[in-house]
């Protein structure tokens, strides 16, 4: 009997020491699993997911609320854009999230609007209505519609370039019906406009207070310009490079165009800091027009990528027939790469990231620059 019960003692005792290694294991796993849960979370909160790697789908095409659609005016980030409507004889402005289909409607004119000029923080917007032939209202306004400030000024025509280092600063250039121009500082802060004396109103910024220029003179109609810079704070310039054909002016990077006279078949165009260190460069194939030479349309993003598109040969823009490709340059390492062939030479503007490009006369077009996608953004 004494070896029966201790065989039943035995047992009772192995039961009991597995079932407390068993329980044992499970609270081990199961608070591993949460400290692993904890860690995701921490992981997920910590670094924000683009919505195109999370595979969220574009909420396209717009439907216009109201009005007629004019046309897209580019991005406020990586997300939302701005878009123009005609509604009656004024227009209407709007935001909208590509990726949640928010419409916000941001300004209203009993004039029509001509442009919208978006600051390179995207945090601010020029808009330009016209309320007749010789007549524009300048209005600056934050990315929700308040007003920051308003000029109503006589002219024919206007030119814009915000100051990517100060964007309480626009250069603002006026013309009259036969072409002569003024030059105009716009200055947010003291809500006053600062003439500046400058030989051409075509100018980008350099930084703060400094401007390049290409000054092609008065007189003489030439190909080729010197490039100058020069202080809003003096009357005097200097000259950086010769003979360049067309320059633009982005924060920290400037870019060149010009024709090398051993390749009078190419563009030359070349990438420089902010501080005239060159960067990069590369050419192309060029096409002649009667006087001068096509540039073909081009953007930046803020991943040192600039985009242009480019033909596959020299010719004459009138009979060429190629089609163009568009093309891809790291301005970091220089590499170049062929995103799209056959493509038709139309205005293009990039999203930051450079996931996204709004594309064609009206940007009523968008690229996906991941799936090769292009889409109508508004509803015909």
């Amino acid at each position: 009997m004494l070896w029966k019960k201790r065989k039943k003692y035995r047992k009772a005792l192995f039961l009991c020491i597995f079932l407390l290694l068993f329980l044992a294991g499970c609270t081990v796993n199961k608070d591993a699993e949460i400290h692993s849960n904890k860690n995701h979370q921490k992981e997920t909160v910590k670094e924000a997911i683009p919505p195109s790697f999370l595979g969220q789908e574009l909420k396209l095409p717009i439907q216009v609320e109201q009005g007629q659609f004019n046309s897209i005016s580019g991005w406020l980030n990586n997300e939302e854009i701005v878009y123009i409507t005609n509604v009656g004889l004024g227009s209407h402005v709007y935001t909208y999230n590509i990726f949640t289909g928010k419409n916000q409607l941001i300004f209203e004119s009993e004039s029509p609007v001509s442009t919208v000029t978006i600051s390179p923080s995207g945090e601010r917007l020029l808009v330009h209505t016209v309320p007749t032939t010789f007549e524009g209202i300048i209005t600056i306004i934050d990315r929700n519609g308040k007003e920051i400030m308003s000029e109503r000024m006589e002219a024919y025509d206007f030119v814009f370039e915000w100051n990517p280092y100060d964007e309480d600063q626009v250069l603002l250039s006026t013309f009259t019906e036969s072409w002569d121009f003024s030059t105009y500082q716009m200055n947010f802060k003291e809500k006053k406009l600062i003439p500046i004396d400058l030989k051409e109103p075509f100018a980008g910024w350099k930084s703060k207070d400094e401007l390049v220029f290409l000054d092609w003179g008065q007189e003489e109609e030439l190909l080729f310009a010197p490039f100058k810079k020069k202080s809003i704070l003096s009357e005097q310039d200097d000259t950086i490079l010769d003979k360049i054909y067309y320059m633009k002016a982005i924060k920290n990077l400037i870019m060149t165009i010009t024709v090398p006279s051993d390749k009078i078949n190419e563009s030359a165009y070349t990438f420089l800091s902010s501080d005239l260190n060159k960067l990069a460069d590369f050419n192309i194939p060029h096409l002649t027009r009667f006087s001068d030479w096509l540039i073909p349309y081009f953007a930046f993003d803020e991943k040192d990528h600039f985009y242009t598109f480019a033909p596959l040969y020299s010719s004459e823009a009138d009979t060429y027939a190629g089609g163009f490709q568009l093309l891809s340059l790291n301005i970091k390492n220089g590499d170049k790469k062929v995103i799209f062939e056959k493509m038709e030479n139309e205005p293009l503007s990039c999203s930051t990231n450079g996931s996204h490009c709004l594309y064609g006369f009206y940007f009523e077009k968008l690229i996906d620059m991941d799936s090769k996608d292009i889409m109508p953004i508004m509803k015909e």
